[in-house]
């Protein structure tokens, strides 16, 4: 990799450190005594209050990932960071000035339209100017930020504990402005991404973009047929794509998508993206303060343990990328997974009904505390990338972005309810809550081991026939196109390798 491209990724990725900031800095808010006096009234508490703040940033965030892609192809992938990063802006003066609960939840949702920006057009943009060889690590690089941004925001409020008045949580929210401040300024000096020129038609702008990415100073002959090569494959994918889609509206894409052909893939791909919300990590990230004080821990002792708590995801994002990342079998990630999931919230519950509050044993509320640290390592080992990635091999290309904008919607209408109801539920039956995540854990376990096909290893043209499509090599004018074994095109000379589904080539036939 060559400067170019390690300044991209470091600038891009950005947006995932503001993301998981920005999304976990309001746990260690609600810690804060003098937040709850201010936003809630005299008795501190209010739970229709905090589920509505929480809820209404997962609502943005569905606006935003559904607004991600008209925006990214309208006015290119750097630009749509550049508008999410104004909205990130924005939402934090509203939040961190915030006199009222209405103030302060419509700080949440701009910010959560921001940030649901972010969410999907960082990785894309990272996809699509990383080399071939260095995508999966660039691309990756996404979720160790967003781990950092978790992590750095349970810190942040630790800090805002040593303040005074309502400068403890007016300064840590403020720490939200820094970064897309920064991001706004770095994005102008950092290059369209090839494949949006080319959608364009600026490709001699994308030719020279795709000099400076891939340029080899050893061996310029090399790289230059490489990107002359490249040109030729992403004009051919491009104009392919466009012919099969045609003017594709949300209609008629929702028709496609719950056909019987494409049904099973989308309802799959919402079902692991939610999976991530009803595996309890967001509602114990979000509420992890009432989680403590379950097992007797309050005030800046729970504040504490949450930045504690935020490196666990740091630690278990390095495990996923040096061990896991395309070494284990996606599947078998998964199941086993939800099964060390169940595992740790069953003894989490058992730990946090013996030795909670009534129990008065610090050992047992320790080792709560350590059962919830093991579960968000386990989370960002087991789950934390692999979410989004097989939603995105298992859907079909002209499918992609709005099955993935469907599952997003689906992810945050789980986080919505569960914001409401966690407020109430862990107020009124307090650690049997933890039941809940147990048993959808289970569900999901059941669900990977014996529905879900494994796709590690094999093409995207080997997937489409798990489920069932048949494949045919076609023609693209005189131009062959033919299947590759590991689902990269190979181009020599004028040769592009794409894969057509026949399905779909009868229905536009």
């Amino acid at each position: 990799m060559n400067w170019l491209i390690i300044t991209i990724a470091l600038v891009s990725a950005q947006g995932g450190f503001i993301f998981g900031l920005d999304s976990g800095i309001i746990a260690t808010t609600f810690g804060h005594e003098s937040f709850r006096l201010k936003m809630y009234g005299s008795n501190a508490v209010n739970t229709a209050y905090a589920g509505a703040i929480v809820s209404c940033y997962n609502a943005g965030q569905a606006i935003g990932g559904m607004t991600s892609g008209y925006l990214a192809d309208k006015f290119s992938r750097k630009y749509t960071i550049l508008i999410a990063c104004i909205l990130t802006i924005i939402g934090a003066v509203l939040q961190c000035a915030a006199v009222n609960v209405g103030m302060m939840i419509s700080g949440r949702l701009v910010g959560g339209i921001g940030c649901g920006q972010l969410l999907p057009v960082v990785p894309t943009y990272l996809a699509e100017t990383a080399p071939p060889s260095r995508r999966g690590f660039l691309v990756g690089l996404q979720g160790m930020m967003i781990a950092i941004g978790f992590g750095t925001a349970n810190w942040i409020g630790y800090a805002g504990a040593f303040a005074q008045g309502d400068a403890q949580w007016r300064i840590p929210l403020a720490m939200q402005l820094p970064l897309p401040l920064v991001l706004s300024a770095l994005i102008f000096w950092i290059p369209f991404s090839p494949r949006w020129l080319v959608m364009q038609g600026r490709h001699e702008e994308a030719k020279a973009v795709l000099h400076k990415l891939h340029h080899d100073k050893n061996d310029s002959s090399a790289s230059g047929n490489f990107v002359e090569q490249e040109i030729v494959q992403v004009r051919d994918q491009i104009a392919l794509e466009q012919s099969m889609m045609g003017d594709m509206n949300w209609t008629s894409a929702l028709k496609f998508m719950f056909s019987r052909q494409y049904a099973r893939r989308t309802l799959t791909a919402a079902f692991i993206v939610a999976m991530g919300q009803l595996s309890g990590s967001g509602v114990i990230q979000n509420f992890q303060n009432i989680f403590y004080a379950t097992v007797g821990f309050t005030g800046r002792q729970a504040l504490l343990i949450s930045g504690a708590y935020g490196m666990m995801g740091i630690i278990g994002q390095i495990i996923y990328l040096v061990i896991v990342a395309d070494k284990w079998p996606r599947t078998r990630t998964l199941w086993s997974g939800s099964l060390v999931l169940c595992t740790m919230l069953a003894i989490c519950m058992g730990l946090s009904a013996t030795f909670g509050t009534a129990g008065g044993s610090e050992a047992g509320a320790r080792g709560a505390i350590a059962a919830i640290f093991i579960y968000s390592t386990c989370f960002a080992i087991f789950f934390n990338a692999m979410i989004w990635v097989v939603p995105t091999e298992i859907l079909p290309f002209f499918l992609r972005s709005k099955g993935l904008a469907f599952a997003m919607v689906c992810k945050a209408v789980v986080s919505i309810v569960l914001s409401q109801i966690t407020p109430v539920a862990l107020a009124n039956i307090s650690w049997r809550f933890y039941a809940v995540f147990i048993a959808t854990n289970l569900l999901g376990a059941v669900f990977y081991f014996f529905f879900l096909p494994e796709t590690t290893g094999k093409s995207l043209e080997e997937i489409a026939e798990l489920f069932g499509d048949a494949i045919a090599t076609e023609h693209l004018g005189d131009v062959p196109i033919k299947q590759v074994a590991n689902g990269e095109a190979h181009v020599e000379q004028h040769e592009i390798a794409v894969p057509v589904e026949k399905s779909m080539d009868e229905r536009r036939s």
